[in-house]
Formats: C-alpha cells, sequence, structure tokens
C-alpha cells in the first residue's frame, strides 16, 4: 500500500518508469523479430518513403510526383538517417514512446488524476498495436506523435497559457499538425472541428484558436498550393482518392457482382481512363498503379468511378463498414497469427471500456473529456471507414489510441470509485 501511495505521489517518477517500459518493450520487439532484411517490420509502403529521401537527397527539392503519394517528412528522417534502415527503425521506436508521456499530459488536461493519467499511460505503453506499429518502418510513430503533442499543446494554449504564452503555444500546435500532415496526411481536417469546438466552448480565449487556424492553414495550405503548382492538384495526397477506389470500391464491387479481384481492379482501371478518354483496350490489373499519383483530372476519374460502384450497390457500401470496423481495432496484420489469441481479447476489451468511458463521461457531464476523446475518435474512425474498409489494422487505430486508452481507464476508475463507495456504507 505505501508503494503504491508513492508511486501516486511522485507521478513523473512513475512516469518515467512507464516510459522506460515502453522503450524497453519496442526494442525487445525489434530484438526478437529482427532479420537482416527487416521484412517484419513494414508492409510494402516503407520504399517509397525511402526513394523520397533518395530524390531529396539527389535534387534538394520536392518535384518528384512521389511526394503527392507520399509527403515528405519521414523521407526526410531517411535521408537524415543516412538511409540506416535499422537507424530508422530504432527511431520510430524512440518516437513512439513518446506517446506515453503526452498521453499522461493530454488525461490531466481533461481533468484526471494522476492514477488514471498513470493508467492511460501505462495502456499505450504496452499495447499490443501501439509497440508493433512503433517498431515500424512506416511514417505513423513520427505522424502520430505529432498529433498528438498538437491536441496537448492547444489545450495547454487555450487552458492554461497566458499572456503571449498562449498565442505561441497556439501556432506551435499548428506547427505540430502541419508537421504531422506532411508526415502522414490522415488528420489533415482535424484542426477544423477542434478549432469550431474550442470557440464554442472558450469564446474568450478566440485569439489563441485565431492563432492556432492561421497556422494551420498556411502550413496545410501551402503543401496543397505547392501540389497543385508542381502536380496540377491542389489536394493534400493524392492516397484517400486511390484508396478509395482501389480499396473501399474495389471491396464493394467485388463483393457486388461476385468477380475476383482481378477483374474488379481491371474493371475499375478501365473505368479511369475511359473518364481520362483514354484508350482502355491494354488495361490490366496493374494498371492500377500507375494511378497514384497525378493531375487533379485522374483523382476526379478515381472519385467518379468509386462512387459509380458505391451507388450501383449501396447495401454492400453498408454491409461492408463492420468488416472493416473489425479489421480497425481487432488485429495487427503483420504479427504472427498465433498472436492474435492474446491481441483479440485485449482489445476487444480495450473498445469496449473506451465506449463505456465515452458514455460514463456523458452521463457524468465530464464534458471535456467526452468531446476531446469523442472528436479524435470519431474523425478518425469515421475518416478511415469511409476510405477503406479491405487491407485495414490496428496501424490506422494508432493515432488515436490515446484518446482511448484516456477512456477506458476513466471507466475502471469509475467502476474503482463506486465499489469503494459500496464498501464505505454502514
Amino acid at each position: 500500500m505505501n508503494q503504491t501511495r508513492t508511486l501516486l505521489t511522485r507521478p513523473w517518477l512513475t512516469l518515467l518508469l512507464i516510459v522506460l517500459i515502453a522503450v524497453a518493450l519496442r526494442l525487445a520487439f525489434i530484438t526478437l523479430r529482427y532479420t537482416a532484411d527487416l521484412r517484419h517490420f513494414e508492409t510494402g509502403d516503407y520504399g517509397s518513403y525511402w526513394l523520397g529521401g533518395v530524390h531529396f537527397r539527389d535534387n534538394h527539392d520536392f518535384t518528384n510526383s512521389l511526394y503527392l503519394l507520399r509527403p515528405p517528412l519521414f523521407g526526410l528522417v531517411i535521408y537524415a538517417l543516412q538511409f540506416e534502415d535499422l537507424a530508422v527503425l530504432v527511431f520510430n521506436a524512440l518516437a513512439g514512446s513518446l506517446l506515453v508521456p503526452l498521453t499522461y499530459t493530454l488525461a490531466r488536461q481533461l481533468e484526471q488524476s494522476a492514477g488514471v493519467a498513470l493508467g492511460a499511460a501505462l495502456v499505450v505503453a504496452i499495447d499490443p498495436a501501439s509497440i508493433t506499429y512503433a517498431a515500424f518502418l512506416g511514417a505513423e510513430p513520427l505522424a502520430n506523435v505529432l498529433v498528438l503533442a498538437m491536441l496537448v499543446m492547444l489545450l495547454h494554449a487555450v487552458l492554461a497559457a497566458r499572456g503571449w504564452r498562449a498565442p505561441a503555444w497556439g501556432a506551435t500546435a499548428g506547427l505540430a499538425l502541419s508537421l504531422s500532415v506532411i508526415t502522414r496526411p490522415a488528420p489533415y481536417l482535424i484542426w477544423t472541428g477542434l478549432a469550431v469546438w474550442l470557440l464554442v466552448m472558450f469564446r474568450d480565449r478566440w485569439r489563441v484558436i485565431l492563432v492556432y487556424g492561421l497556422v494551420c492553414l498556411l502550413g496545410i495550405g501551402g503543401w496543397v498550393v505547392h501540389n497543385g503548382i508542381e502536380y496540377d492538384n491542389y489536394t493534400v495526397s493524392s492516397v484517400s482518392m486511390y484508396s478509395l477506389l482501389y480499396y473501399r470500391a474495389s471491396s464493394v464491387e467485388h463483393w457486388g457482382s461476385g468477380d475476383d479481384m482481378e477483374t474488379v481492379y481491371i474493371r475499375l482501371a478501365r473505368g479511369v481512363e475511359e473518364r481520362l478518354g483514354h484508350d482502355p483496350a491494354a488495361v490490366d490489373s496493374e494498371m492500377r498503379h500507375t494511378h497514384y499519383a497525378g493531375s487533379s483530372d485522374l483523382t476526379g476519374a478515381m472519385f467518379d468511378t468509386a462512387l459509380d460502384t458505391f451507388t450501383r450497390y449501396p447495401h454492400i457500401y453498408i454491409a461492408t463498414i463492420p468488416v472493416g470496423l473489425a479489421r480497425l481495432f481487432g488485429w495487427s496484420n503483420i504479427l504472427p497469427r498465433w498472436t492474435t489469441l492474446f491481441e483479440v481479447p485485449w482489445n476487444i476489451a480495450f473498445v469496449l471500456l473506451a465506449g463505456i468511458g465515452l458514455w460514463l463521461a456523458y452521463r457524468r457531464r465530464a464534458w471535456r473529456l467526452f468531446w476531446i476523446v469523442g472528436m479524435v475518435c470519431g474523425y478518425y474512425t469515421t475518416a478511415t471507414i469511409i476510405a477503406q474498409t479491405s487491407g485495414l489494422d490496428t496501424r490506422m487505430r494508432t493515432p488515436f489510441t490515446a484518446a482511448l486508452a484516456v477512456a477506458a481507464v476513466y471507466t475502471l476508475d469509475v467502476w474503482r470509485q463506486r465499489r469503494a463507495a459500496k464498501t464505505d456504507q454502514p
């Protein structure tokens, strides 16, 4: 009991211990899964980021259309680490461990006790998906840390900072989100909902929120303008339309038509080529790979082709949503199959507790917890399921694992309080 009391009265010492546990688990994961080709630590995207780093090394610019598919920051990290893949892997593992102290800080900002905050940090430290996709050759660890840092700095700017520090923190939060977006583009719209909610809840802090919004607009908008000038496509990334067509629509087309995937890929690629005014006769299933990046005409044609599929099979579109959710929250594809015996029950309990936590926050009027966790989780879940149901796994859940962890541990804390209250009754 005295040891427990010491841990809670010295939360920063305890947090340091949890961070060390997180680092140790991620480095141990690398050690246990290590092979010379590092095949256990990537899913096929790493090569495109690596090539982005090579282009910058050779040309010192962002004129390669590859950057339209894969924004450049992670490629710059690979370049800075001199293309040493193991160094990139260790960098990612250490960066991913930073989610632990950020989770603690977020929980405290959401008006939770030190015990709940430490519990949430511990969940992130030992969460299988968080370990797997921190010790990973991909953009996720850096992007996830930057987007959570954005949220923490933004809340600090609005809730705690005063004087010139408040807009400075707001601007830094906007910069962190901009950097996250040019690492992995998924959160490029999250700032809009956060800004509106903060303006409603903290109207007297409108100047801070305005600074945050302006920096987000300039940072993310600047990259959009770059893509428009360089590639004739005013978008953050072409990956969203590619995923919408060749992951989401292809799945719907497959189940709706009953055709095999090769036939489906050919049909969808022909639809794109016909809309572009090209001869579709030579299209094969590999043609889709030429649609990774291109002008706005290409992304427009992909969107129209996907929409045509969805309107022909709306019932299939809806029916496949639970499949996507199961993959998003259920398991990690790159882990050995036997680990699902442990990972799936963990993930079910984790998500269930987080869902109950949101409901309890609503019932108990813990509005800051309810709205922040709800907005962050809702944003990523909705955006993911709209664009993709096949090819998903917990990698797409890792950007909002911290929010889920706070809600899950909040549930356990409410349960503990209720048990204590019953015990104290005569």
